[in-house]
């Protein structure tokens, strides 16, 4: 099979990058005809002869330009952006989600559960503002806090594993609440509250799907304790923001890290920016330099199965948006 593959790039990625990336998928499906435009708009009067399309995103109107489209690939893990497309929905285009990329998302998570009990966030804007206040800078100690993990997939996992190393306990919510190693209980969607009552930290790795979409409300905020941290390097979609927003004002959680937003980028007068006890991160949680070859690496091994005709990895049940 010789395909016609259309790989829409992110701005993202840098131009070393983005060359190395390419140079991966040539080496992948060598007979592949390869459409990498420079602008969304390139896309679109590109797009017609391809059978595939990758990306992080697709622009609108993109898929309709594309009658011989059969597979569209993911460069994230959330698919929440591709499922609603045209032909995906009805099964005619099968969709492919990137799986195993997101090594960093831990690390990170790890990183805002540090800042907040050691207040750093505290400290940087104290720095910044060039004052001295020792109080502020004394925090506490992350062993044998609790870390609640609302989707314990890959990533959950994986976060578990971390703030098990740093002493810390492990509690969470799946779907199908069968064990998982370094988490102490596994609770199904039902009983997600007693996650939020019990947690020091919250974090949402949930899938964005319609089950999801602002399952994090005034109801569950108030359940957390007032010196609990929320994190989410979810999507936005999950929580309704103004139900935050109040949770923040009105000190029902003790601060918010965030990684991701209902509205991207973050607009720059949002209220957001102003609440001292919230570390804003603009969608990078996931993303170091190794992040893309890894990206392209699932992307070209399932490349190279589409042209021999093989069966493809990380087909996405759309019934279930992931």
């Amino acid at each position: 099979m010789t395909p016609a593959v259309l790989i829409v790039l992110d701005a993202l990625v840098p131009a070393a990058t983005r060359a190395r990336l390419v140079g991966m998928i040539e080496a992948a499906a060598p007979t592949a005809r390869l459409i990498v435009p420079e602008t969304p708009a390139g896309a679109l009067d590109q797009a017609a002869p391809a059978a595939v399309a990758a990306g992080w995103t697709l622009p609108d109107g993109l898929v309709e330009r594309m009658p011989r489209l059969r597979w569209i690939h993911a460069f994230t893990a959330g698919v929440d952006h591709f499922v609603g497309l045209p032909g995906v929905r009805d099964g005619r285009v099968v969709l492919t989600r990137t799986v195993g990329a997101h090594t960093a998302m831990p690390e990170h998570v790890m990183a805002l559960v540090l800042a907040f009990s050691r207040r750093l966030h505290v400290d940087i804007r104290r720095q910044a503002a060039h004052r001295w206040d020792r109080p502020a800078g004394i925090g506490g100690e992350v062993r044998g806090q609790v870390l609640g993990i609302l989707g314990l997939g890959q990533i959950g996992r994986a976060l578990a594993a971390q703030a098990a190393a740093f002493g810390m306990r492990v509690i969470g919510a799946k779907r199908t609440p069968d064990p998982v190693p370094h988490v102490e209980r596994v609770f199904p969607p039902d009983r997600m509250d007693e996650v939020l009552r019990e947690a020091d930290f919250v974090v949402a790795l949930l899938p964005a799907t319609p089950a999801t979409r602002g399952v994090l409300g005034e109801r569950e905020f108030r359940l957390m304790r007032p010196t609990a941290v929320f994190i989410n390097v979810a999507r936005g979609t999950i929580l309704q923001e103004p139900a935050l927003l109040r949770a923040l004002r009105e000190g029902w959680i003790a601060g918010a890290g965030l990684d991701v937003f209902d509205a991207e980028p973050l607009p720059p007068d949002h209220p957001l920016y102003a609440f001292e006890q919230v570390i804003i991160t603009p969608h990078v949680a996931g993303v170091t330099p190794q992040f893309f070859d890894r990206v392209a690496g699932v992307f070209c091994e399932n490349l190279r199965r589409y042209a021999a005709g093989e069966p493809l990895q990380h087909v996405v049940d759309v019934s279930r948006g992931y």
